[in-house]
């Protein structure tokens, strides 16, 4: 079925049209700031398009919605562990709560709804005061960034192992930047160890694999010349004591 997700103005509304236009419906109307999208577009595009009609919908009503991240700050977090959304809505949220100092208070095992709690805390420690934190749809954006966390989270993995798809999903669904997906690729490839190598170790355990055969061959000729000479078989201890005979040879 198809799905209307009412966006905070018309402008935020055009502007996902422009971005997801194949997934429109066609009796989606421009003049509205509700958007119709199609019963067939992928889930990452719904989940877009909640988060940032909600998104809209928190800075018309007056309160915080994501931040743009400072240099120092996609610095300082771990990206490996959490999300560009994730702390951009935590900073946002945290600010508009009146915490400047966020990334001290700022915890990557918390939703963005639990960070309301970790900045009323805050706020009392600075200020001593409480302050209304109010529930409603829009503060849970966190259950829906949970969902989309773990997309993002397999889009990265294989974005790591060089998969494009995954790389332009990261950049349209998780709030990634080109910069962010060159350094995520780069730190991959850094941590694999060089083709050289593995092609130096195949080709040890063809060598190995050759000399054994070899020596189970050779072993196998001395003791028939043994059973010519009436002599006993010998066992030799590097093929395990065994006393190899041209019938044990299976290649």
């Amino acid at each position: 079925m198809t799905e209307r997700i009412e966006f905070g103005s018309k402008a935020a509304a055009d502007q996902f049209r422009d971005k997801y236009t194949d997934h429109l419906c066609s009796d989606d109307d421009r003049r509205l700031k509700t958007v119709v999208i199609s019963s067939s577009a992928p889930d990452h595009v719904l989940e877009t398009a909640t988060i940032e009609a909600a998104a809209g919908r928190s800075e018309r009503g007056g309160r915080g919605g994501q931040a743009n991240l400072t240099d120092h700050e996609r610095e300082s977090i771990k990206f490996s562990r959490t999300s560009v959304p994730h702390a951009r809505s935590v900073k946002g949220l945290m600010i508009e709560q009146g915490v400047d100092d966020w990334l001290a208070y700022y915890d990557h095992t918390l939703s963005v709804d639990e960070h309301r709690e970790v900045a009323k805390r805050a706020t009392r420690d600075e200020r001593g005061d409480r302050l209304d934190a109010d529930t409603n749809v829009d503060d849970r954006l966190a259950d829906l960034e949970g969902a989309q966390g773990e997309q993002c989270g397999h889009a990265r993995d294989h974005c790591e192992d060089g998969e494009d798809e995954a790389c332009e999903f990261l950049v349209e669904a998780c709030g990634f930047d080109e910069d962010d997906i060159e350094a995520l690729v780069a730190e991959a490839q850094a941590d694999d160890p060089p083709g050289e190598l593995y092609g130096a170790k195949n080709l040890l355990w063809r060598r190995y694999q050759i000399a054994v055969a070899e020596a189970k061959e050779a072993a196998a000729a001395i003791n028939e010349m043994n059973d010519l000479l009436g002599e006993s078989a010998t066992a030799f201890r590097e093929l395990g004591d065994r006393k190899l005979t041209k019938d044990d040879i299976d290649w």
